[in-house]
């Protein structure tokens, strides 16, 4: 007897010597620790990976609370002791991933979604709009809505040849694909309904087909004869839900929308009725700092997409909040600025992973996930694919989460300001290739006028800028990321070639930092201040392009081409060579090989040869183009169709460039 005791004491020793020693490794080679950015990660095993998970989240408050190392390599601002941290951090990929189940057999070729369809992919099978015969486009037919100007994020649906679509005055309009003439327009709904678009449901032999979109904190479903409230959803066919502004989910009967409450809510279809309710706030408040915060952020405005195959949902989230100031959020605020796995059939978050921790650079995650296939080892496998802010390429495995590349992360600095904790570790990536700029440099300051470029490099010589580089009071900081590289209007995938098409911008920000007064907390509160980086005729101070296309294969993470998209007439008159501009529009892919964008300062619509990048196609709009692109077949021709408003967001930055209106634009080859 006395040796069984002697045996089970000595294991418990091994195991708690064991994770003694794996505590301390936390602290030498300090990560912070999330459920997949983390050591566990390079483990081999699958059930040591489990428990290692399960383990890690069970002790982390406790290691905060009573690990004085850790407390010190968390807060230390001894420079030596910094030194010692290693440079970089590597997330091996296994190789252990996702086989494709479909075949990636899917037509492509129906609008039933903004953005495409249920996976986000914007792709379109058509091809009748060629790289042979782009150069031929002509305009179709005008149609113009009235009310209010500006700001239409969406891409129209078309179903049969009926576009329906969100208009800047608040409404939503049916018009026939092949005349632009109205069908019916519905009722005033406000300026945010179905602002990031709408859903369409083909209906059954009991119910109508409707259509679906998010109004604020309303769920409205409309018959698509009609364009009236069907009344039997809700009350007077709408339904009070959570705040959301993007692109419902149908699934299975159910609409699936993602709040601002940070939470996944699931109403029934036909009713309008509550099924439940999954909230992901929990975690995202208390993170290496033994400090409750009742965090506000970590919004889904970024978008959704579902694996309806397998009944799992797929959200992009926000930065947390206050957005610059950490203070009164210590940790990495899980949650935030991540791409997170939801099962709609157990009701579960299955992974979550965290691009930017503890974000003070309003880096979150604006695009919606994609859902694709792309061939690694010579299988196709599944995978999400997030283009962002800072120009990387997330590509992860559906099930589990995992990055498809090997994902470095590269010591960042730490900050000085009193109160604020910063990570150790930013992502740094090689693969995929990042498509824009994310760091800036002393070297980038630019002037069209070389006389004006001393001036501008006296102005900004005492400016922080750097990898990640954090704020201080009374310094401002350079940065790019802002308002891109990609933004809400995210990328295209094309199917045939796995390859992305993603529209980005390349716009250095002036941030700043300044202390606030705070009778009530002894935390020091710090108020932000932020512009873009632009000389007296709005021309940005850092080398161009300042916006671009480019074409990223997915299967190796290489860039296959990058073109400057979009010109600054001011610089044409000059003949200074093309330089980019920024852009909220997006673009389109087909299997024409063709790659369709729209959104830059120029006004104009642009059709690229999705082979090369060169322009097949260009036409100046009345507005800037706002929304990406939808293309669809009627009476045997094909269509190209978008809004043409000038949009709210470039107004603001540029008001002397951007005129507002309320047109939607459809083109066809000439016969």
């Amino acid at each position: 007897m006395k040796s069984k005791f002697k045996f089970i004491y000595i294991f418990l020793l091994a195991i708690s010597f064991w994770v003694w020693k794996d505590f301390k490794k936390i602290d030498a080679a300090f990560i912070n620790q999330n459920s997949i950015t983390y050591d566990y990660r390079n483990l081999n095993s699958q059930i040591l990976k489990k428990f290692y998970r399960y383990y890690n989240s069970t002790f982390e408050n406790f290691l905060v609370k009573y690990s004085d190392t850790h407390k010190r390599y968390w807060e230390n601002k001894d420079q030596n002791q910094r030194n010692k941290i290693p440079q970089y951090k590597i997330l091996k990929n296994h190789k252990e991933f996702t086989l494709n189940i479909n075949n990636n057999k899917k037509n492509y070729a129906d609008w039933t979604r903004s953005h495409g369809n249920s996976s986000s992919n914007r792709f379109s099978s058509l091809k009748k709009i060629n790289n042979t015969n782009a150069q031929n486009l002509e305009i179709a037919w005008i149609y113009e809505s009235k009310g209010n100007k500006g700001d239409v994020q969406a891409n129209p649906i078309i179903v049969k040849g009926i576009i329906y679509t969100p208009t800047a005055g608040g409404y939503i309009v049916a018009i026939d694909g092949s005349n632009g003439n109205l069908i019916w327009k519905s009722d005033k709904l406000g300026i945010f309904a179905a602002r990031r678009g709408l859903v369409f449901w083909e209906g059954n032999e009991i119910e109508k087909p409707r259509i679906i979109f998010s109004n604020r904190e309303r769920i409205v479903a409309l018959d698509v004869e009609n364009g009236k409230f069907i009344n039997s959803f809700g009350k007077n066919g709408q339904v009070r839900s959570g705040l959301n502004v993007i692109t419902p989910i149908i699934y299975k009967n159910n609409i699936v929308i993602a709040s601002w409450d940070r939470a996944i809510e699931v109403y029934d279809l036909f009713s309008g009725k509550i099924k439940w309710k999954l909230k992901y706030k929990k975690d995202i408040d208390e993170r290496h700092g033994g400090k409750k915060y009742n965090n506000l952020g970590a919004h889904p405005w970024g978008g959704i997409s579902a694996d309806i195959e397998r009944g799992i949902l797929y959200i992009t989230t926000g930065n947390p909040h206050a957005y610059f100031d950490g203070t009164q959020r210590p940790g990495i605020n899980r949650y935030s600025n991540s791409i997170i796995a939801v099962d709609l059939n157990n009701k579960k978050i299955l992974w979550d992973f965290q691009e930017v921790s503890h974000d003070i650079w309003n880096s979150d995650l604006p695009s919606p996930p994609i859902l694709t296939s792309i061939k690694n080892e010579n299988k196709l496998i599944d995978v999400v694919v997030t283009p962002t802010k800072k120009s990387n390429t997330l590509i992860l495995d559906r099930l589990t989460g995992e990055p498809i590349f090997e994902y470095r992360l590269r010591k960042a600095p730490i900050s000085n300001l009193s109160g604020e904790r910063t990570s150790y570790y930013q992502p740094d990536l090689r693969i995929p290739e990042p498509f824009g700029k994310n760091l800036f440099s002393f070297s980038d300051l630019w002037s069209y006028d070389n006389s004006k470029l001393n001036t501008l490099k006296n102005k900004y010589k005492d400016y922080k800028f750097g990898f990640y580089e954090t704020y201080e009071l009374n310094k401002k900081t350079l940065q790019y990321g802002f308002n891109g590289g990609a933004e809400w209007m995210g990328a295209s995938i094309d199917h045939d070639k796995n390859i992305m098409y993603v529209t980005s911008n390349h716009i250095p920000w002036e941030t700043a930092i300044v202390q606030i007064e705070n009778k009530n907390n002894k935390i020091p509160q710090y108020a932000s201040t932020f512009k873009r980086a632009l000389d007296e005729n709005s021309i940005p101070i850092s080398n161009p392009p300042w916006g671009s296309l480019t074409s990223l294969n997915l299967n190796t993470g290489k860039i296959m081409w990058q073109v400057p998209f979009g010109e600054y007439p001011f610089l044409k008159k000059l003949g200074i060579p093309i330089t980019g501009t920024e852009n909220f529009g997006g673009v389109t892919a087909t299997s024409g090989k063709i790659a369709i964008a729209t959104g830059t300062l120029d006004k104009k619509i642009y059709v690229f040869n999705s082979d090369n990048g060169s322009v097949l196609y260009s036409q100046v709009l009345p507005f800037v183009g706002s929304g990406p692109p939808s293309t669809y077949l009627y009476n045997n021709e094909q269509y190209i169709v978008l809004h043409s408003s000038g949009g709210s967001t470039l107004k603001q930055g540029y008001p002397k460039l951007v005129e507002t209106g309320n047109l939607i634009i459809a083109f066809k080859l000439k016969k």
